[in-house]
């Protein structure tokens, strides 16, 4: 076993169920940048301890009634083929490219995490408003063909378009997607594993760690309501971004 993959693992399972990304998105730049993974490597390994995380952390949400069934439902409809495309298009993209899409989808969600109690407040006004299931299907294809791509769940495109699009409240919309992700994770993972993006060593590593700490993640955030934490903690990934940029560009 790994012992840096164990950390890594520990501290993205408790950070993607606490704050409600996926923790790909994480995974990767820290498995690139302290293991020295090959791109495409340090970009599918992680992908298939999303559906653990992801379940784990939905079955908590589901106990506490947050889950949009009928969003979730047909975000897979269009997800699914969607994350079937994408992954496969990563075959025909530069490992560099792929991180440097990486390091700035990465600054994006600092973004969105500093601004994400203004943009609830902004669209958030009352209960969440149910789209025509057209739309929702859209929606899923264009957000599973990015998470495809990115080897992800889907998680950091899912939110902020379920708060924004539907006017979910951050909590429902964070529920909603993870049931989401756990599903769409799955042919992403088996795509991911064919084209030999993952390393399943690193990958169990990886899953000691995130198994127990998405668990404590989702508990703690169903009880934490920290303000200047989710800023502190955004402000940090853009800074983590821009260095993993940087790092990608010089390499």
């Amino acid at each position: 076993m790994n012992l840096e993959a164990i950390i890594i693992g520990s501290v993205t399972g408790f950070i993607s169920a606490f704050f409600g990304i996926g923790g790909s998105s994480i995974d990767t730049p820290l498995l690139r940048t302290f293991l020295h993974l090959p791109p495409y490597v340090a970009l599918g390994t992680p992908l298939p301890l999303t559906i653990v995380t992801a379940a784990i952390a939905s079955l908590t949400y589901r106990r506490a009634h947050l889950v949009n069934y009928r969003t979730a439902v047909y975000s897979l409809i269009g997800g699914v083929p969607g994350m079937v495309t994408g992954s496969y298009l990563t075959a025909y993209l530069s490992g560099t490219f792929l991180m440097l899409f990486t390091a700035v989808v990465l600054c994006f969600i600092g973004i969105d995490f500093i601004f994400k109690n203004s943009i609830e407040k902004t669209f958030c006004k009352g209960d969440s408003c149910p789209l025509p299931s057209p739309a929702i299907i859209i929606v899923g294809i264009v957000i599973g063909v990015l998470s495809g791509i990115l080897a992800n769940g889907g998680g950091i495109f899912f939110v902020p378009a379920y708060v924004i699009l539907f006017h979910m409240k951050i909590k429902e919309a964070i529920a909603t997607s993870l049931l989401t992700v756990a599903v769409l994770s799955l042919p992403g993972s088996i795509i991911h594993y064919h084209l030999g993006h993952i390393d399943l060593a690193i990958t169990a590593s990886i899953g000691l760690g995130v198994i127990p700490m998405a668990y404590a993640g989702a508990r703690l955030d169903m009880k934490t309501d920290s303000k200047t934490l989710v800023s502190l903690f955004g402000i940090f990934l853009i800074i983590f971004s821009v260095y993993f940029f940087i790092s990608q560009l010089e390499g």
